[in-house]
C-alpha cells in the first residue's frame, strides 16, 4: 500500500515523517527506501508503536510531534 502511494505521488522536495505501528519491525529500512524515491526530500525523524502500545502511546505520539516542532 505505501509503494503505491509512494509510486502516484511527487513528494520532491517535501518534509516526510514516517511512522507507523508495528509487531516487531519498527521502521526497518523505511527512511533509506524514502531516500531512493525522493533524495531530495527532508526526511525528519520517525516514529514506530508497537502494536500492544498503540492505546496507551499518546504521550510518546506527543512528546514525539514536540520534538518535531509541532
Amino acid at each position: 500500500m505505501v509503494k503505491t502511494f509512494l509510486d502516484r505521488h511527487d513528494l520532491t522536495g517535501k518534509a516526510i515523517i514516517p511512522f507507523s505501528t508495528h509487531e516487531g519491525s519498527g521502521l526497518s529500512n523505511f527512511a533509506k527506501t524514502l531516500r531512493s524515491y525522493y533524495p531530495d526530500a527532508k526526511i525528519l525523524q520517525g516514529l514506530a508503536i508497537n502494536g500492544r502500545e498503540a492505546e496507551q502511546s499518546k504521550p510518546k505520539v506527543e512528546k514525539w510531534l514536540k520534538e518535531l516542532g509541532f
